[in-house]
């Protein structure tokens, strides 16, 4: 028990370190692109670039399942300190643009790959009851890093320049492979498939698609996720901002309090997801989608009457319960997966849940846009249809998950 725990304790600081040094390396350079160039359409395609790799995740998954995960977390960070160690040599003599943007490229792929793997090594490391806990403190580094790592990127950046923040990002990413290396992770090696490398993964890679199509419930689940990340998640990056800044037109403050907080409501839903998912099951989870539904629609009817100070709180509210409610659910739906996948497969798997969700965001988006761009004037029909279809979303899930039960689910698996 206290090998798991000091386990635990090693996994979750060098995931902290690799994740942040990433994302901070990530934000200041654009920045120093932005610099250098004084064009913020390059700036933002750095920025974009450096996203593209989520697609890598389920090669990521199946490289996990394949090999070592200890080995490859330390492998990973090696990586992240070489190319940055290349980005320091580049920012220092010829500071190209092109060689910026394709090794932050390099360096995200990298970043793609550690989900999947911390995600594969979790169950093999902890407890079934202690599921919940860790992977909500997992959820929790990235959401956090996605909160503060512009911030800190953007202050470090500010006081010492690329040169001294890039060179002390190799130091960090060097000590999160020392501190990985001193892992303890059960790993069997698995019979070895005819052919080449590529081959092989990309067999795996098939393998875990078909996995995923034929296991109804793993199936049936990252729809469901994938629905609520297509409207809730991209409701909350492009409608949130156009009814704090265009409908209530608060001020600075109001609005970066605004923003922070959706965040911040998740990372909190995350680290408490344990105590926040004891009593949700399989069957019922639809109330929560429901619960956001109803909290979208009486937002829209509060707004619609009372004026900028009180409709501010009525948003700030909803955003804290929705926020944590579904970064709950998103912490119970993987620990699910988690228990419910054979351990040789867990890594595809969760790479797969992974890249579909997040590919969900973008298209969501780009729905989000078109609704709100048609009705500028008002928001009361964008947001009645969003969460009309919220709660038609939580309907779907209601039939589809009503007659299954937890242990029914468990029970299969063991046999």
């Amino acid at each position: 028990m206290k090998g798991n725990k000091r386990n635990i304790t090693f996994l979750m600081l060098g995931q902290f370190i690799s994740v942040f040094g990433g994302a901070i390396l990530r934000f200041a350079l654009s920045l120093f692109v932005l610099d250098v160039t004084g064009r913020a359409d390059i700036f933002a395609t750095v920025l974009a670039i450096s996203s593209i790799p989520v697609l890598f995740a389920p090669i990521g998954g199946a490289i996990a399942d394949r090999f070592n995960r200890k080995n490859l977390m330390v492998l990973m960070d090696v990586a992240n300190a070489i190319i940055a160690g290349f980005l320091f040599f580049v920012i220092g003599t010829s500071q190209s643009v092109l060689a910026i943007g394709f090794l932050l490229f390099i360096l995200a792929i990298v970043g793609s790959f550690d989900t999947p793997v911390v995600g594969a090594s979790i169950p093999l490391l902890v407890e079934e009851k202690d599921l919940e806990k860790i992977n909500g403190l997992s959820n929790g580094i990235l959401q956090l890093s996605n909160v503060i790592a512009p911030i800190i990127g953007g202050i470090f950046y500010g006081l010492v320049g690329a040169n001294v923040l890039v060179g002390s990002s190799i130091i960090f990413f060097a000590a999160a492979a020392l501190i990985e290396s001193f892992l303890k992770i059960p790993f069997e090696k698995r019979e070895q498939t005819p052919g080449t490398i590529l081959e092989i993964l990309t067999g795996d890679l098939k393998d875990g698609f078909h996995e995923v199509k034929n296991n109804r419930v793993i199936f049936k689940t990252i729809i469901m996720a994938a629905a609520i990340n297509f409207v809730l998640t991209s409701f909350f990056i492009v409608g949130l901002p156009v009814i704090l800044r265009m409908t209530l037109q608060v001020n600075d403050t109001m609005y970066g309090v605004g923003m922070a907080v959706f965040s911040l409501s998740s990372i909190i839903g995350a680290v408490f997801a344990g105590p926040l998912t004891k009593n949700l099951k399989f069957n019922n989870f639809y109330r929560v989608f429901m619960y956001s539904g109803i909290a979208l629609l009486i937002m829209n009817i509060m707004l619609s009457l009372t004026g900028t100070t009180i409709g501010f709180m009525i948003v700030i509210l909803m955003e804290i319960v929705i926020g944590m409610m579904l970064s709950a659910i998103s912490v119970y739906m993987i620990s699910l997966i988690q228990r419910i996948t054979p351990k040789e497969n867990l890594g595809k798997i969760m790479a797969t849940v992974i890249a579909v969700c997040q590919c969900a965001v973008p298209l969501g988006q780009l729905l989000m846009g078109l609704l709100f761009k048609q009705n500028s004037a008002s928001i009361f029909i964008p947001l009645l249809l969003i969460s009309g279809l919220v709660l038609v979303i939580s309907f779907i899930c209601f039939k589809l998950f009503k007659e299954t039960k937890d242990s029914d689910i468990y029970k299969t698996v063991n046999e």
